[in-house]
């Protein structure tokens, strides 16, 4: 009796755990993000352009959608509202309440289609907010080789290995970011998905082009991934026969957990169409990268890091030099642009953003590539 008792008791409890893991998967999922930052965005600039306030705009124009008054007032909360949580398990019931501590950046969520957002989301996340520097540890394989498991004898000690660690140290940056459109803009019945094309496409054009590049870092930005690292000669010939070989001396030169490869959008074509079964590895478009550049990252090593909340800063009579490139040259000899004599705005977006990797050896890259 006791035993049917206890299988009964047993079933019960099988069919709650699975009923609250269904009853999870059928809630509605939450919205990203990006969305609410945009509207934000455009709430400001209707605020500007009105003289009154983000929060009133936004109550006019989007009465349902608390997110994007939270967007306004607390966007760090908002982004960590809405960071993934776990899927729910029938081992633990209240596994999926537990919010994760790292969360998706707003550089990462307002350009999702970024080289930085791809390597963000398979690598580690830090936060900046309110620190000067954060250290990354990592394990030093000079005093401790492996850590592998080991069988020993009935009886017989198990053998202790102490682990050896040493750090790189991140330090957060302001990335600056400025996207000019005119005052007409806000009035286009689309202007929420014209604005958030053009603010995706600058931020991710202004953040590929610097973590991608080989500079070494400056007191105001960090260094490219490509510093300091030596590229690897190209294979002559062409066709699948070079490609193969070169992914293949890429993915040797790194010891990679998670590797990836970066190409511009021309070579992952062509790679594709050389070699269909590349499908089932992880190649990312990179189109700030110069044609025929081929990179091999180990994703896992990639650190980034961004602060609570981003500056917005709106201006209709600035003078903006037509040039992006650093430095800036000088107003007096630079082709300049007057925003309030073309009624254009300016939208400026400040924002701390760092990145790197944890260890040397996991960045591999080749040029000129012949396929």
């Amino acid at each position: 009796m006791d035993h049917q008792l206890a299988r009964v008791e047993r079933a019960l409890s099988e069919q709650k755990h699975l009923l609250i893991s269904l009853e999870r998967r059928g809630r509605k999922r939450a919205k990203a993000p990006q969305q609410a930052i945009i509207r934000a965005a455009i709430c400001r600039v209707h605020a500007f352009l009105g003289k009154t306030e983000p929060d009133q705009v936004a109550a006019s124009l989007y009465p349902n959608d608390a997110d994007v008054s939270r967007a306004l007032n607390d966007l760090g909360g908002l982004l960590k509202a809405r960071a993934a949580a776990p899927p729910a398990t029938t081992d633990d019931a209240a596994s999926w309440g537990i919010v994760q501590p790292a969360f998706a950046g707003v550089l990462e969520v307002l350009a999702p289609q970024s080289v930085y957002a791809a390597l963000a989301s398979r690598g580690l996340r830090i936060s900046l907010a309110g620190v000067s520097s954060v250290p990354v540890p990592r394990r030093d394989d000079s005093v401790t080789p492996t850590m592998a498991g080991v069988f020993p004898g009935e009886g017989d000690p198990i053998p202790v290995r102490r682990v050896g660690l040493s750090s790189n140290v991140i330090r957060p940056f302001i990335a600056k970011i400025l996207t000019i459109f005119s005052a007409e803009l806000a009035k286009h019945s689309n202007v929420e998905a014209i604005l958030s094309a053009i603010i995706r496409e600058d931020t991710a054009e202004a953040l590929d082009s610097v973590m991608l590049s080989d500079e070494a870092a400056t007191a105001n930005a960090p260094g490219g991934l490509l510093a300091g690292v030596v590229p690897l000669t190209p294979t002559g010939g062409g066709g699948a026969a070079a490609l193969a070989r070169d992914l293949g001396a890429l993915a040797a030169a790194i010891d990679a957990d998670d590797l990836v490869y970066l190409m511009p959008p021309a070579e992952r074509i062509r790679a594709l169409t050389l070699a269909p079964g590349l499908a089932a590895a992880t190649i990312i478009a990179a189109p700030t990268l110069a044609a025929g550049t081929v990179v091999a990252i180990d994703a896992a090593a990639f650190v980034s890091g961004e602060g609570d909340a981003p500056q917005f800063d709106i201006s209709d009579k600035a003078v903006v030099v037509n040039d992006d490139g650093l430095p800036v040259p000088d107003f007096a000899t630079a082709s300049t642009v007057s925003l309030w004599q073309m009624r254009l705005l300016g939208l400026r977006m400040l924002q701390q953003v760092s990145w790197g990797l944890r260890s040397a050896g996991s960045v591999a890259y080749t040029e000129a590539v012949t396929w």
